[in-house]
């Protein structure tokens, strides 16, 4: 990978102070461009020193040659930013703009995405014994869709949208159970109001949401979606993108990691899934490859997804 920013986010094998620096990096890697050392070290929380070790494992000498080597990033991802939609477009400006917003959300979020909150997320949702998702507006099409992939992979999950619901679906809640709150600005009021409610009686809270904002502030687990956009703002696609992004990976750690906990359920559910389509016929039942190992443990970043034999009911 030539884009140093790509190489610093799969950096997997980094001391803490090193990991303090790549996310500082990875966050506002223009400011880096402008500022020197001392102010990078304050902003990091480390020492000088530890910012000379950063440079020189990605193969730059010193910082001013760090700079270099960003900047030219830098620069050449400033010049792939994607102007919106206005009048006088073509149909091909349009296919060029938004498909070129969708590249830039997801190359984004990859870097963005911190692979131990993200197996925080996936070892809490996988042994969860009811999941509540809360959401509102324009992103409430992701908990439906979040709803449905569980509901298939066998979970107790339901969905809320309303102030009243959500307050009496958490006010139900306890130990062992997840509250997923998505927020395309983080400070969706009702959202907030329910995951204060839900974390005050010990439920884990999931938030999928910008950082530094007061849903993200008050979650258990935090994932980071792209930057807040303005309530006012209707252009949030790359927002909502991120957004539905980060609901997927938790999907698909789950999904490996319930393989045992739901084999016995796979049949019944393929089943049901095929009375909802026309003209499909009904296949014979064929046994779910599992893996004979179980895992006691936490899910380890960098490590193969292991499967929990465990039944929350």
């Amino acid at each position: 990978m030539d884009n140093i920013l790509d190489r610093i986010a799969a950096e997997t094998d980094l001391t803490k102070s090193e990991r303090k620096v790549a996310a500082t990096i990875l966050k506002n890697p223009g400011l880096v461009v402008n500022e020197n050392i001392a102010q990078l070290a304050k902003r990091a929380q480390v020492s000088e020193p530890s910012i000379c070790r950063f440079c020189k494992r990605f193969g730059a000498e010193g910082f001013p040659a760090f700079k270099l080597i960003l900047s030219a990033t830098v620069s050449a991802e400033n010049l792939k930013k994607v102007e919106a939609v206005k009048q006088g477009d073509t149909v091909g400006d349009v296919i060029s703009k938004v498909i070129g917003a969708a590249k830039n959300s997801v190359s984004s979020a990859e870097r963005a995405t911190d692979e131990g909150t993200v197996a925080r997320a996936i070892d809490v949702v996988s042994q969860s014994r009811r999941i509540v998702v809360l959401s509102q507006g324009l992103t409430s099409f992701i908990g439906v869709d979040f709803v449905n992939r569980m509901l298939n992979l066998g979970f107790f999950c339901q969905s809320y949208t309303d102030r009243q619901s959500m307050m009496l679906a958490v006010s139900s809640l306890r130990s062992g159970d997840v509250a997923l709150a998505i927020s395309a600005t983080g400070k969706n009021k009702d959202v907030l109001d329910a995951s204060l409610e839900a974390r005050a009686s010990g439920t884990c809270v999931l938030a999928i949401c910008p950082e530094n904002t007061p849903i993200s502030e008050c979650a258990t687990i935090h994932l980071k979606s792209a930057e807040s956009v303005s309530p006012e703002d209707d252009s949030i696609f790359a927002n909502r993108l991120s957004l539905m992004l980060c609901s997927q990976i938790i999907i698909g750690g789950v999904v490996l990691r319930r393989g045992i906990a739901i084999s016995d359920l796979k049949p019944k559910l393929k089943e049901t899934r095929l009375k909802s389509y026309v003209g499909v016929e009904k296949e014979e039942n064929v046994s779910a490859d599992t893996n004979d190992e179980n895992d006691d443990g936490s899910l380890k970043p960098g490590a193969p997804i292991t499967t929990l034999d465990w039944h929350p009911y």
